[in-house]
């Protein structure tokens, strides 16, 4: 009876301080954002999820305001920073959002590398922290929203394009892929239905210096798979670049999320 009684007080505890967590948050400008979710598997970094989100300077309650999020590479960290900020996108309008990666099982062989085997875990684990945040931040709106990331990221965000899912088609209209994606998104890209929705592809120009890797061959597959179909799809070189996001180049991908027009030379 005793120990029964002391399983229902941890969930009471629980449950107050999810409560707090959500009733306790500033829904302001500039505010920002911090949720945990050990309801969850553990991230690739294999830590508890979490959330991280700045609001606008921008921000009312009136206005609608749309999600700019980033996925880091690798492991993809714990959700919890955010790398890739409003020092891209800036200050105002939009909402900075970062997510951790989630993988069914890790493979030992594979690595961390998001593979087609991983689509119900991420696809779940995203529906459900994008909900808290939907739930907290209201006037939230798909319009002008972009999904993306980086490498492994990257990859992530074109598995879940590859599978269509349908939180991710609805809340967002646009999508970035950094140095990844391509393996995924190739096929995914054939479709006339993503004729809505915005593309970018950035990868470093050392993929065209190793085409043993026959990376640069997938990368040319994608960007001919999204003109053939007609999409709205801009593709950028890195110049001089290897693995990696410069800031010249993290200051194009704000321009194209802002919907503004790219410089003519690119960098």
């Amino acid at each position: 009876m005793m120990k029964a009684f002391k399983h229902v007080l941890i969930l009471l505890s629980t449950a107050s301080a999810l409560a707090q967590s959500t009733t306790n948050v500033k829904i302001e400008a500039n505010a920002r954002l911090r949720f945990e979710f050990p309801e969850l598997p553990q991230t690739l970094a294999k830590q508890t999820a979490r959330l991280a989100a700045q609001l606008p300077a921008n921000y009312s309650r009136e206005g609608k305001f749309p999600l700019f999020v980033f996925i880091n590479g690798g492991d993809g960290g714990r959700g919890d920073s955010l790398p890739i900020d409003r020092g891209v996108v800036g200050s105002n309008d939009f909402i900075c959002v970062n997510l951790p990666i989630f993988k069914r099982v890790y493979d030992e062989e594979r690595g961390g590398l998001i593979s087609v085997d991983d689509f119900d875990t991420l696809s779940r684990a995203y529906h459900i922290m994008l909900k808290k945040l939907l739930d907290t931040v209201p006037n939230i709106t798909p319009e002008r929203s972009a999904l993306g990331g980086f490498s492994n990221g990257a990859h992530a965000i074109a598995l879940l394009l590859a599978g269509q899912d349908d939180l991710i088609l609805q809340r967002f209209r646009a999508f970035y892929f950094v140095e990844g994606g391509a393996p995924l998104a190739v096929n995914t890209l054939g479709r006339r239905s993503l004729r809505d929705y915005r593309f970018l592809l950035m990868r470093g120009d050392y993929l065209e210096r190793l085409p043993v890797l026959g990376y640069d061959h997938l990368f040319r597959a994608f960007e001919f798979f999204a003109r053939d179909n007609q999409l709205d799809f801009t593709s950028v070189v890195m110049r001089d670049t290897e693995h990696a996001f410069p800031r010249k180049y993290q200051a194009l991908l704000g321009l194209w999320v802002r919907g503004e027009k790219l410089p003519d030379p690119l960098p």
